[in-house]
Protein backbone atom coordinates (compact mmCIF):
# COMPACT_ATOMS: atom_id res chain seq x y z
CA UNK A 1 0.00 0.00 0.00
CA UNK A 2 2.35 2.22 1.03
CA UNK A 3 4.39 1.72 -2.34
CA UNK A 4 1.48 2.03 -4.52
CA UNK A 5 0.88 5.97 -2.72
CA UNK A 6 4.73 6.86 -3.46
CA UNK A 7 4.18 5.85 -7.01
CA UNK A 8 1.20 7.80 -6.93
CA UNK A 9 2.99 10.96 -5.61
CA UNK A 10 5.22 10.47 -8.19
CA UNK A 11 2.96 10.42 -10.86
CA UNK A 12 1.56 13.18 -9.33
CA UNK A 13 5.09 15.28 -9.20
CA UNK A 14 5.75 14.46 -12.43
CA UNK A 15 2.17 16.09 -14.03
CA UNK A 16 2.50 18.63 -12.04
CA UNK A 17 6.46 19.92 -13.47
CA UNK A 18 5.09 18.75 -17.14
CA UNK A 19 2.31 21.40 -16.41
CA UNK A 20 4.87 23.81 -15.14
CA UNK A 21 7.15 23.46 -18.21
CA UNK A 22 4.68 23.75 -20.72
CA UNK A 23 3.32 26.82 -18.71
CA UNK A 24 6.60 28.74 -18.92
CA UNK A 25 7.29 27.82 -22.58
CA UNK A 26 3.88 29.27 -23.81
CA UNK A 27 4.64 32.74 -21.51
CA UNK A 28 8.20 32.52 -22.87
CA UNK A 29 8.29 32.15 -26.55
CA UNK A 30 6.80 35.32 -27.16
CA UNK A 31 9.37 37.05 -25.37
CA UNK A 32 12.48 35.01 -26.81
CA UNK A 33 11.39 35.67 -30.11
CA UNK A 34 11.23 39.19 -29.49
CA UNK A 35 14.58 39.00 -27.71
CA UNK A 36 15.72 37.54 -30.42
CA UNK A 37 14.27 39.67 -33.44
CA UNK A 38 15.86 42.54 -31.93
CA UNK A 39 19.72 41.20 -31.62
CA UNK A 40 19.18 40.45 -35.48
CA UNK A 41 18.97 42.43 -38.66
CA UNK A 42 15.13 42.43 -39.86
CA UNK A 43 14.53 44.00 -43.10
CA UNK A 44 10.64 43.23 -42.88
CA UNK A 45 7.78 44.70 -41.14
CA UNK A 46 6.96 41.45 -39.50
CA UNK A 47 8.84 39.01 -37.84
CA UNK A 48 9.88 35.79 -39.44
CA UNK A 49 7.96 32.98 -39.48
CA UNK A 50 8.46 30.47 -38.55
CA UNK A 51 10.22 31.56 -34.84
CA UNK A 52 13.84 32.89 -34.38
CA UNK A 53 15.31 32.13 -31.75
CA UNK A 54 18.45 32.54 -31.95
CA UNK A 55 19.46 35.58 -33.94
CA UNK A 56 21.56 34.26 -37.22
CA UNK A 57 24.02 37.88 -36.46
CA UNK A 58 23.94 38.95 -33.60
CA UNK A 59 24.31 42.67 -32.78
CA UNK A 60 23.16 45.62 -31.24
CA UNK A 61 22.05 47.47 -34.76
CA UNK A 62 18.16 47.70 -33.66
CA UNK A 63 19.38 49.13 -30.03
CA UNK A 64 21.72 51.49 -32.20
CA UNK A 65 18.53 52.73 -34.42
CA UNK A 66 16.34 53.15 -31.74
CA UNK A 67 18.70 55.33 -29.31
CA UNK A 68 19.60 57.51 -32.27
CA UNK A 69 16.50 57.85 -34.23
CA UNK A 70 13.64 57.78 -31.60
CA UNK A 71 13.38 59.72 -27.90
CA UNK A 72 12.92 56.24 -26.72
CA UNK A 73 15.25 57.72 -23.72
CA UNK A 74 13.16 60.93 -23.26
CA UNK A 75 10.73 58.65 -23.11
CA UNK A 76 12.09 56.29 -20.47
CA UNK A 77 13.21 59.27 -18.37
CA UNK A 78 9.07 60.48 -18.12
CA UNK A 79 8.15 57.08 -17.05
CA UNK A 80 10.19 57.06 -14.57
CA UNK A 81 9.66 60.43 -12.84
CA UNK A 82 6.02 59.33 -13.71
CA UNK A 83 6.19 56.11 -11.93
CA UNK A 84 8.70 57.34 -8.87
CA UNK A 85 5.79 59.74 -8.28
CA UNK A 86 3.18 58.02 -8.12
CA UNK A 87 4.35 55.22 -6.22
CA UNK A 88 5.78 57.37 -3.44
CA UNK A 89 2.24 59.02 -3.43
CA UNK A 90 0.72 55.40 -3.08
CA UNK A 91 3.07 54.80 -0.18
CA UNK A 92 1.83 57.54 1.78
CA UNK A 93 -1.70 57.91 0.92
CA UNK A 94 -3.00 54.01 0.33
CA UNK A 95 -1.68 53.14 3.73
CA UNK A 96 -3.04 55.92 5.61
CA UNK A 97 -6.47 55.66 4.26
CA UNK A 98 -6.18 51.44 5.29
CA UNK A 99 -4.94 52.21 8.56
CA UNK A 100 -8.06 54.59 9.10
CA UNK A 101 -10.81 52.09 7.27
CA UNK A 102 -9.43 49.21 9.73
CA UNK A 103 -8.66 50.77 13.29
CA UNK A 104 -9.89 54.06 13.04
CA UNK A 105 -13.74 55.01 14.22
CA UNK A 106 -15.25 57.63 12.95
CA UNK A 107 -19.07 58.15 11.53
CA UNK A 108 -20.45 56.57 8.53
CA UNK A 109 -16.85 54.62 7.86
CA UNK A 110 -18.93 51.61 6.78
CA UNK A 111 -20.89 53.81 4.52
CA UNK A 112 -17.53 55.24 2.91
CA UNK A 113 -15.62 51.96 2.39
CA UNK A 114 -18.63 50.60 0.74
CA UNK A 115 -18.73 53.21 -1.81
CA UNK A 116 -14.95 53.30 -2.53
CA UNK A 117 -15.27 49.45 -3.13
CA UNK A 118 -18.24 50.33 -5.06
CA UNK A 119 -16.05 52.56 -7.40
CA UNK A 120 -13.97 49.07 -9.02
CA UNK A 121 -16.81 48.28 -10.29
CA UNK A 122 -16.99 51.10 -12.87
CA UNK A 123 -14.85 51.26 -15.66
CA UNK A 124 -11.96 53.76 -15.92
CA UNK A 125 -13.22 54.26 -19.50
CA UNK A 126 -16.59 55.51 -18.48
CA UNK A 127 -14.70 58.05 -16.10
CA UNK A 128 -12.19 59.57 -18.31
CA UNK A 129 -14.08 62.16 -19.58
CA UNK A 130 -15.04 63.86 -15.78
CA UNK A 131 -11.58 62.97 -14.75
CA UNK A 132 -10.04 64.82 -18.12
CA UNK A 133 -12.19 67.86 -17.50
CA UNK A 134 -11.16 67.62 -13.58
CA UNK A 135 -7.40 67.65 -14.42
CA UNK A 136 -8.15 70.45 -17.22
CA UNK A 137 -9.58 72.97 -14.38
CA UNK A 138 -6.74 72.35 -12.36
CA UNK A 139 -4.14 72.77 -15.23
CA UNK A 140 -3.18 69.72 -15.17
CA UNK A 141 -2.79 68.91 -19.04
CA UNK A 142 0.36 68.13 -20.18
CA UNK A 143 1.86 67.55 -16.65
CA UNK A 144 3.11 64.75 -14.96
CA UNK A 145 0.56 65.30 -11.92
CA UNK A 146 -2.23 65.01 -14.30
CA UNK A 147 -1.05 61.07 -15.14
CA UNK A 148 -0.79 60.39 -12.01
CA UNK A 149 -3.67 61.75 -9.98
CA UNK A 150 -6.47 59.76 -11.70
CA UNK A 151 -4.51 56.39 -10.58
CA UNK A 152 -4.70 57.89 -7.09
CA UNK A 153 -8.44 58.34 -7.68
CA UNK A 154 -9.18 54.96 -9.16
CA UNK A 155 -6.97 52.99 -6.40
CA UNK A 156 -9.97 51.45 -4.31
CA UNK A 157 -8.19 48.00 -4.73
CA UNK A 158 -5.15 48.76 -3.16
CA UNK A 159 -6.43 50.60 -0.15
CA UNK A 160 -8.86 47.25 0.16
CA UNK A 161 -5.34 45.61 0.30
CA UNK A 162 -3.98 47.39 2.46
CA UNK A 163 -7.30 47.64 4.98
CA UNK A 164 -7.03 43.74 4.94
CA UNK A 165 -3.22 43.52 5.68
CA UNK A 166 -4.02 46.26 8.88
CA UNK A 167 -7.17 43.96 10.00
CA UNK A 168 -4.58 41.01 10.25
CA UNK A 169 -2.83 43.27 13.04
CA UNK A 170 -3.68 42.69 16.51
CA UNK A 171 -5.32 45.76 18.04
CA UNK A 172 -3.21 45.07 21.11
CA UNK A 173 -0.50 46.69 19.98
CA UNK A 174 -2.44 50.09 19.40
CA UNK A 175 -4.02 49.40 23.12
CA UNK A 176 -0.25 49.55 24.54
CA UNK A 177 1.10 52.14 22.83
CA UNK A 178 -1.45 54.53 23.81
CA UNK A 179 -0.80 53.37 27.49
CA UNK A 180 2.97 53.98 26.94
CA UNK A 181 1.55 57.55 25.83
CA UNK A 182 2.07 56.98 21.83
CA UNK A 183 0.19 59.38 19.58
CA UNK A 184 -1.98 57.94 16.89
CA UNK A 185 0.73 58.83 14.16
CA UNK A 186 3.02 57.43 16.16
CA UNK A 187 1.41 54.03 16.34
CA UNK A 188 0.85 54.10 12.79
CA UNK A 189 4.49 54.79 11.77
CA UNK A 190 6.40 53.22 13.73
CA UNK A 191 4.31 50.22 14.63
CA UNK A 192 2.18 49.53 11.78
CA UNK A 193 3.78 50.82 9.22
CA UNK A 194 6.68 48.56 9.27
CA UNK A 195 4.41 45.36 9.65
CA UNK A 196 3.01 45.46 5.97
CA UNK A 197 6.03 45.56 3.99
CA UNK A 198 5.34 43.07 2.34
CA UNK A 199 1.91 44.53 1.47
CA UNK A 200 3.49 47.33 0.37
CA UNK A 201 5.77 46.06 -1.92
CA UNK A 202 3.14 44.15 -3.44
CA UNK A 203 1.21 47.58 -3.62
CA UNK A 204 4.11 49.03 -5.15
CA UNK A 205 5.29 46.78 -7.88
CA UNK A 206 1.28 46.25 -8.86
CA UNK A 207 1.46 50.50 -9.44
CA UNK A 208 4.36 50.24 -10.91
CA UNK A 209 3.62 47.73 -13.66
CA UNK A 210 0.00 49.59 -13.97
CA UNK A 211 1.96 53.31 -14.49
CA UNK A 212 4.14 51.83 -17.15
CA UNK A 213 2.28 50.32 -18.81
CA UNK A 214 -0.69 52.42 -19.09
CA UNK A 215 -1.32 54.15 -22.31
CA UNK A 216 -4.63 55.30 -22.52
CA UNK A 217 -4.56 58.02 -20.16
CA UNK A 218 -1.07 59.34 -20.81
CA UNK A 219 -2.31 59.39 -24.46
CA UNK A 220 -5.66 61.56 -23.32
CA UNK A 221 -3.74 63.82 -20.87
CA UNK A 222 -0.37 64.55 -22.47
CA UNK A 223 -0.02 66.01 -26.15
CA UNK A 224 3.61 66.76 -26.16
CA UNK A 225 6.32 64.15 -27.44
CA UNK A 226 8.79 65.53 -24.93
CA UNK A 227 6.62 64.65 -21.72
CA UNK A 228 5.19 61.19 -23.41
CA UNK A 229 5.48 58.22 -21.41
CA UNK A 230 7.24 55.02 -22.76
CA UNK A 231 4.04 53.46 -24.09
CA UNK A 232 2.98 56.42 -25.93
CA UNK A 233 5.96 56.64 -27.71
CA UNK A 234 6.19 52.86 -28.28
CA UNK A 235 2.39 53.25 -29.87
CA UNK A 236 3.92 56.40 -32.48
CA UNK A 237 6.34 54.73 -33.07
CA UNK A 238 4.43 51.65 -34.06
CA UNK A 239 2.14 54.41 -36.53
CA UNK A 240 5.13 55.93 -37.96
CA UNK A 241 4.52 58.76 -36.02
CA UNK A 242 7.71 59.46 -33.64
CA UNK A 243 10.31 61.11 -35.20
CA UNK A 244 9.26 59.78 -38.58
CA UNK A 245 10.84 56.53 -38.36
CA UNK A 246 10.40 53.84 -40.70
CA UNK A 247 8.53 50.95 -38.70
CA UNK A 248 10.14 47.63 -38.89
CA UNK A 249 10.34 44.00 -37.10
CA UNK A 250 14.03 44.76 -35.62
CA UNK A 251 13.66 48.08 -34.36
CA UNK A 252 10.27 47.42 -32.89
CA UNK A 253 11.46 44.89 -31.11
CA UNK A 254 14.18 46.65 -29.74
CA UNK A 255 12.54 49.16 -28.39
CA UNK A 256 9.98 46.91 -26.72
CA UNK A 257 12.72 45.20 -25.04
CA UNK A 258 14.24 48.47 -23.73
CA UNK A 259 10.97 49.39 -22.50
CA UNK A 260 10.36 46.29 -20.67
CA UNK A 261 13.85 45.95 -19.51
CA UNK A 262 12.95 47.86 -16.25
CA UNK A 263 9.99 46.55 -14.97
CA UNK A 264 11.98 43.09 -14.88
CA UNK A 265 14.56 45.10 -13.13
CA UNK A 266 11.64 46.07 -10.38
CA UNK A 267 9.97 42.35 -10.52
CA UNK A 268 13.36 40.65 -9.73
CA UNK A 269 14.27 42.92 -7.11
CA UNK A 270 10.44 42.58 -5.30
CA UNK A 271 9.23 38.95 -6.35
CA UNK A 272 10.12 37.99 -2.67
CA UNK A 273 8.32 40.53 -0.79
CA UNK A 274 5.20 39.34 -3.31
CA UNK A 275 5.52 35.53 -2.63
CA UNK A 276 5.93 36.85 1.47
CA UNK A 277 2.58 38.94 1.36
CA UNK A 278 0.67 36.19 -0.21
CA UNK A 279 1.89 33.67 2.06
CA UNK A 280 2.20 35.66 5.18
CA UNK A 281 -1.37 36.45 6.24
CA UNK A 282 0.02 38.56 9.67
CA UNK A 283 -0.08 38.58 13.10
CA UNK A 284 -3.09 37.05 14.73
CA UNK A 285 -4.10 37.97 18.03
Amino acid sequence: MAAGRLRHFEYYKVLYYIVLVICAIVILVPIIWVLSASFNKINSYELPIPPRFIPDHPSFFNYQLVIKNMRILVFIKNTVIVTLLSAGLHLFLIPLAGFAFSKGRFLLKAFILLAIMSSMMVPFETKILPIFMLMRSWHLSNNYLGIIFPGLMTSAFFIFLLKKAFDDLPNDLMESAYIDGASRLRIYFQIYFPLVGAMLATMVVLNVLDVWNDLLWPMIIINKIDLSTIQVGLAMFSTGGADNVSRHAGMASAASMISIFPLALVFAFCQRYIVQSIAVSGIKQ
